[in-house]
């Protein structure tokens, strides 16, 4: 029997997906009661400025990898001037 007062079940399950989103995403900055405490608004704005920090950072992984593929490294790395100018010490 539901009751009157009190989320329904559909709610409820948005409510919880949003606290452990922010509490798995946040990186350790929000603790679950902190979360489920926190005004609705509040909530909702860290998780679009989560999504937003996701999406520039998928953008620019994309973006890196037009790169790497587009440029030819060489066959042979040489390595610079100085690493074969030291000497090694002396026992």
């Amino acid at each position: 029997m539901l009751a009157f007062f009190g989320l329904n079940l559909e709610y409820k399950n948005i409510v919880l997906e949003e606290v452990h989103s922010l509490c798995y995403h946040g990186n350790g900055g929000f603790t679950h009661s902190e979360v489920y405490n926190m005004p609705i608004r509040y909530r909702h704005y860290h998780l679009k400025k989560i999504a937003e920090f996701i999406e520039k950072q998928s953008e620019a992984m994309r973006g890196d990898k037009e790169i790497t593929e587009d440029t030819k490294l060489p066959n042979k790395v040489q390595p610079p001037d100085f690493v074969s100018k030291v000497k090694a010490p002396k026992k």
